[in-house]
């Protein structure tokens, strides 16, 4: 190694850096990380695109709008159920008067002993 470094360059080019003096002594090895040692190298991170992240804001910008469509529908069609039971229920106490009425005119006045 150190002979290496004592060599003399030829003009024009630069002298060895240290990094390239190992690897002509000891060679490259598989397995070894510069800075980061002996292991599996890690694997590239995969980063979003700004692409990849505005297509998927739209889409969620497409759910949602969705979304809103139903539960408006969905509202909409409990204020009719509603409307409809109230109706409902104002029958059902009109029909409730009318056979108590009914009831009371078939019975004939109360009689007094």
């Amino acid at each position: 190694m150190l002979e290496l470094q004592s060599q003399s360059t030829p003009k024009g080019s630069q002298p060895l850096s240290e990094d390239e003096i190992g690897d002509q002594v000891l060679g490259k090895r598989p397995g070894y990380s510069k800075g980061l040692g002996w292991g599996p190298k890690p694997k590239a991170r995969r980063t979003a695109s700004a692409s990849s992240s505005s297509t998927s804001c739209s889409r969620s910008t497409e759910k949602e709008i969705e979304l809103q469509a139903k539960l408006q529908e969905a509202l909409e069609r409990i204020e009719v159920q509603d409307r409809n039971h109230q109706a409902l229920t104002s029958q059902v106490e009109s029909m409730k008067k009318m056979i108590e009425e009914f009831t009371r005119a078939q019975q004939g006045p109360p009689h007094d002993p």
